[in-house]
């Protein structure tokens, strides 16, 4: 299960909360999970997770084995990144019907971001609104990240992603928008490796 956490909870889509005196909803977080691995179980070669739709953030995957490391990467790896997503059936999760890929860019979008956030700490006056748009991608974007923990067959993992710890080291005012162009792609790579740093992993 891959769950928005905010304050502790899971988080709701479009939601206001605070960081500081700023409000700051999201209305769309979408993401690829790739290479997951167990041990060296491969449990799934790509994954789309929307955390706002049970369908694409609840998976139930086979595992044959206990192991201490689960690893993944975050976004598509090269191989899969140069694909034509009109090869793919409409339910894979790089099909063009899932909107991650970039017609323009040629690549798939590794994280898609959206939302608002006002410094008035205040979202309700629409005009007034700032918007975060976060869409990266690249192959060198792609980051793996190893959780070391007991997992078994029948275990409950949630792979937890936190929202006040993934926006605690960012200025949305300086970084709250990236499409991974030269000119902001310092932002795109300081937003991977935020949430990878705000990823965390239970075991149920």
């Amino acid at each position: 299960e891959f769950p928005l956490i905010q304050d502790g909870i899971p988080y709701e889509k479009s939601t206001s909360f605070n960081k500081g005196d700023t409000a700051i909803a999201l209305d769309l977080f979408h993401f690829y999970v790739s290479e997951l691995y167990l041990g060296d179980q491969m449990l799934s070669e790509v994954l789309f997770v929307d955390p706002s739709d049970s369908l694409y953030s609840n998976y139930t995957l086979s595992v044959d084995k206990s192991d201490d490391e689960l690893s993944f990467g975050l976004g598509v790896p090269s191989q899969l990144n140069s694909m034509d997503p009109t090869v793919f059936e409409t339910s894979h999760p790089l099909s063009s019907a899932f909107a991650m890929y970039w017609t323009w860019a040629s690549k798939y979008r590794f994280l898609k971001v959206e939302g608002r956030f006002n410094d008035s700490g205040d979202l309700s006056n629409a005009g007034s609104n700032s918007a975060i748009i976060w869409h990266t991608g690249t192959d060198g974007l792609y980051r793996m990240v190893t959780f070391n923990e007991q997992i078994q067959p029948g275990d409950h993992v949630l792979v937890q992603l936190d929202l006040d710890q993934l926006l605690g080291a960012l200025s949305l005012e300086k970084n709250g928008f990236t499409h991974t162009t030269v000119s902001t792609y310092t932002t795109a790579e300081l937003v991977t490796e935020q949430v990878i740093s705000a990823l965390s992993l239970t075991v149920k």
